[in-house]
């Protein structure tokens, strides 16, 4: 009969325990579930500030021999193999072509 009784209790208290640990789970979702809104404190803020624009065209600009990382350049399109570099390591460096047709990154 002792045993019945242990396994019983011992079942009930993971039971019970579960039931807790999956109530506090869905009360931290729902207490962390609030969205913030932000609102610019007056008008004159809201139109003094100009308007500044984070991003830069650059591209790979390739000639016969040799691709040069370019900013502002918007001319041409880049080509098929080129579209995969990333940005250059640090300035100065750039892509040159070797005599077997194939790309090398060279930085000075």
């Amino acid at each position: 009969m002792r045993n019945r009784f242990a396994a019983f209790s011992s079942s009930l208290r993971k039971n019970l325990l579960g039931l807790a640990v999956g109530a506090a789970t869905l009360a931290a979702a729902g207490l962390g579930g609030t969205s913030a809104h932000a609102a610019v404190a007056g008008p004159a803020l809201g139109t003094a500030m100009p308007s500044i624009q984070l991003t830069e065209n650059v591209r790979w600009v390739c000639g016969v021999w040799h691709c040069w990382w370019r900013p502002n350049w918007t001319y041409g399109t880049v080509p098929p193999y080129a579209r995969a570099w990333g940005p250059p390591e640090r300035p100065g460096c750039f892509w040159r072509r070797n005599w077997g047709g194939g790309w090398t990154h060279v930085c000075p």
